[in-house]
């Protein structure tokens, strides 16, 4: 569900970001739930979350654990397999920015 056959150099990125720290906490927080059976929701989840540890931010296991509250209470209003991976990160961007009161969500650019 990690694999990025789109990435030009290593498909595996996500993957290595995902086991990077914390794997056993994050592995069972992240894949049981049935969202992340959609590779655009995983993608779009772990697309922002790396680009917010590109800007600085320690990425915890909460950010996990938020991004998939948000979706699981958003799927009860939507069809979320039918959003693209860049719909999933703006929108958990978004919403993490909101959360963890960075004003400006731009601040970690999607």
């Amino acid at each position: 569900m990690t694999y990025d056959k789109e990435h030009p150099t290593n498909p595996y990125w996500l993957t290595e970001f995902f086991c990077e720290k914390d794997f056993s906490a994050r592995s069972v927080v992240f894949f049981s739930s049935n969202l992340t059976s959609n590779p655009n929701i995983t993608k779009g989840i772990l697309k922002t979350l790396v680009k917010w540890q590109q800007s600085g931010i320690n990425i915890t296991r909460d950010h996990f654990v938020q991004a998939n509250k948000y979706l699981n209470v958003v799927g009860g209003a939507m069809i979320l397999d039918m959003l693209s991976t860049e719909e999933v990160e703006e929108m958990v961007n978004n919403y993490l920015s909101r959360y963890y009161g960075l004003v400006d969500s731009s601040l970690v650019s999607i």
